[in-house]
């Protein structure tokens, strides 16, 4: 069973950041779906939970330099 959610996401500024984060969630084992939004500053994921968790995609994001949160 799938689920989505949107996440906050600070730090993006243009079509490059949007594009690395979705190309480093597409590759975890349990996402099917990424759309990373710099203008809405959001990231919004489908994903099997037992395969990835939450705390792991954000983990991902945050990896890569950007804030999982609120601004």
């Amino acid at each position: 069973m799938s689920t989505t959610m949107t996440v906050p996401v600070t730090g993006m500024t243009c079509g490059g950041c949007e594009q690395a984060v979705t190309r480093v969630l597409g590759r975890l084992a349990g996402v099917t779906e990424a759309a990373a939004s710099h203008r809405d500053a959001t990231v919004r994921v489908t994903f099997d939970p037992a395969q990835v968790s939450q705390a792991d995609i954000e983990q991902k994001i945050g990896g890569l330099g950007y804030r999982v949160g609120p601004a």
